[in-house]
This record gives structure tokens, sequence and C-alpha cells, in this order.
């Protein structure tokens, strides 16, 4: 499966022009559409992108779930979701993609899962809208993309109080939707609060130049002493929103920084495994081979 890495990487492979900034894009579907490959395999990429569909053939998958059969739709997607589409060339929208140090520089103090942790939910679910909220959703999209093209002053901190507002918006429609059907609509706020810590915790542990003394951020009872909850609450909470072990959730992230560091950069083995904080390289080669069935070594040399 290919892993884009950039922006630029993204947009050269699915066969549309460079963006200008490195960090955040904005395009309608319309001008895509003369280019754009209109099949895509599964990928992945490192960015967040939100995406207004107000009309098209064929569908597009994030994570879990497809906006196959549906009309007017918001729909999203986070670093590493896997990715893929099959469209007709009549698609009609907008989309914005932007990396997460587009979105902290200069005031957010935070990771943007914190604020609006349904980015990391697995459950992606697309959002329908009906027509005054497409007309909303519209509006928010062609004031940035006019703001991106004239390049007036300040363009970027505007930009950036749009996408604020975007993500308000489009996370207020995801709790309208996501609702159940019976009295537990709090409950579950929290579980999806509570996932989101969980993640955030995963990728501030792994953050280069971290040290740990007889902890081990590979372990579920690490990230629930730090959230003060039993580590069998916080797996349990973990299943009912991504129907996935907490402690599946460590490995995948574990791995996509294996394999980026193996593809992108000279360190050794030994190097990688203590920067994961593994004690003993082989304990991660093993991890690494049952995982994906290769050595370290025969994934960088392939």
């Amino acid at each position: 499966m290919n892993h884009y890495h950039t922006l630029q990487d993204y947009c050269r492979a699915i066969n549309i022009s460079a963006p200008k900034w490195q960090d955040f894009d904005t395009r309608t579907f319309e001008e895509n559409m003369k280019t754009v490959h209109h099949k895509m395999p599964p990928f992945k990429h490192e960015f967040y992108a939100i995406a207004l569909k107000l009309e098209g053939s064929g569908f597009t998958t994030t994570g879990n779930y497809s906006t196959k059969d549906l009309a007017a739709t918001v729909f999203f997607n986070s670093p590493y979701q896997i990715i893929q589409w099959d469209i007709a060339p009549d698609w009609n929208g907008y989309y914005v993609i932007f990396s997460e140090d587009f979105y902290r520089e200069p005031h957010h103090q935070h990771r943007i899962t914190e604020q609006f942790p349904f980015l990391l939910s697995d459950h992606t679910v697309p959002l329908t809208m009906d027509e005054n909220e497409s007309v909303l959703f519209e509006k928010i999209f062609i004031d940035i993309l006019e703001e991106f093209r004239q390049e007036q002053k300040n363009h970027r901190k505007v930009i950036k109080g749009y996408i604020d507002i975007l993500l308000l918006k489009v996370a207020r429609l995801f709790q309208e939707q996501s609702k159940p059907n019976d009295n537990n609509r709090e409950e579950r706020n929290k579980d999806i609060r509570m996932v989101g810590r969980f993640k955030t915790l995963i990728e501030e542990s792994f953050q280069p130049g971290k040290l740990y003394e007889g902890e081990s951020p590979h372990q579920v009872q690490f990230y629930a002493e730090q959230m003060h909850v039993h580590p069998n609450h916080l797996n349990a909470v973990i299943r009912r929103i991504t129907d996935t072990p907490a402690s599946e959730l460590i490995q995948k992230h574990v791995l996509a920084l294996a394999k980026s560091r193996l593809k992108n950069t000279s360190l050794s083995i030994k190097e990688i495994a203590y920067e994961l904080h593994y004690n003993y390289p082989n304990h991660f080669a093993n991890f690494f081979k049952k995982q994906l069935g290769m050595t370290p070594n025969q994934y960088r040399n392939s």
C-alpha cells in the first residue's frame, strides 16, 4: 500500500498540480476532475482532510465507511487512515487538506485531536446534511478558497480561523448524527473523548527525545495510569468505540513509525529499536516480523 508523506507526493500520486503550500491545500473537485485518477487503490497519507461533496457519482472510502449512494455529504480522514475511491468525473464540491503543524501554528497549544476527537475515531461516518446545511458549509469552503487564492496580508491567519470554524461546524454535525437512540448520548461522548485522549497520549509518548525508566509506552497499563482509569476499563471503552483492542492501536502506531524510519532514514535497526523504546533490538525485530511477515531489513531492502 502506498503511503504519501508530503502533500507534493500526494498530489503527484493522484495526478493533480503541485500544492502552493507545503502544509495546506484547498481545491474544488471540479478543477481536479480534468486530470485526477478517477480510481485510486487503497493508500495512506499524513494529513487531515475535510471534504464537502455536493453531488457526484461513485464513492470514496475513508476508514470503514463509504460515501456510496449519499448526496450532500461532509466526509473526513486523518493521518495514516486508509483511503480509496472510484468516482466519475462529475463531482461537485470542495476540500481542504492540512498538516498537524499547520493547525497548531502559532496559537494552538494542543493537538487537533484533543479538541476534535471525532477525527481520531475509526468510525469516520460521512455526515449527510439538508439543503440549508449544505449552503452554510459551502459558504465556509468558498471563503477559504478565495482567501487562499488572493494571498492578501495575514491570509494564513485568516485561513486558520476559517478552519477552526469548519472543524467546530463538523464537530457539531458529528455529535448530532452520532448520538445513540437511547439516553446514553453523554456516556458515548465521554467514551469518544477517552479514545481521543488515549490516541493523543500514544502519539506524544513516541515523540523523539522521550525517555522512560521502568515504564513501557507499549503497554495499556502505561496509558491507563496517566488517565487514572483501570486498564480493563480503558480497553473496554476502546473496543466499544473502535472495535479494536487498545493494545492493537498502540501496535499500529509503533508499526507506522517503524516503517517510516526504515523507509526515510539511514538509522540502524538497533537505533530505531531504541527510539521506539525497545530495550532489546531483537524484540523490535520479532514484533515487526509478526506484524508484516518480514524482518526490518527485508522491509527496508524492498
